[in-house]
């Protein structure tokens, strides 16, 4: 696992910073869906509310590979990781159910994963990077 410098954390906390999940279908196909409680715990740990994620869920437990794609304006960063946890009680969760009740979301589990590279999308001369 790898630490995320301090730029990526700072999008990742950003609220309006977009950010988006993909993972892939046990057939090979791309799945895409936004994650709007995407938060970073520690330096090399990402987690995210699961809320609407049945084929995210059921992909998930097939491969745990994923890759996080963040950006706001012209910078971007992506984030490969794998899937370590998955909660449904405890302090992570019971955070989440408190942030994603604010929108009326139920709350089903937390989904932890740990970095493994980061790279430099921007729309830039770096874009295309690896950054760690």
């Amino acid at each position: 696992m790898v630490s995320m410098p301090e730029p990526v954390i700072k999008m990742i906390k950003q609220s309006d910073s977009h950010k988006v999940l993909a993972t892939v279908s046990p057939d090979g196909k791309p799945h895409a869906i936004v994650c709007a409680s995407l938060w970073v715990k520690g330096d090399d740990t990402i987690v995210l509310g699961e809320v609407f994620m049945q084929r995210t869920a059921m992909y998930l437990q097939k491969n745990r590979n994923a890759e996080f794609l963040v950006w706001l304006g012209r910078n971007a960063y992506s984030i490969k990781a794998v899937l370590t946890d998955r909660k449904t009680e405890g302090v992570e969760y019971d955070k989440m159910c408190t942030y994603l009740d604010k929108f009326d979301f139920t709350t089903i589990a937390v989904w932890e994963f740990k970095v493994l590279e980061v790279w430099d999308e921007s729309a830039s001369k770096t874009g295309g990077t690896q950054v760690i």
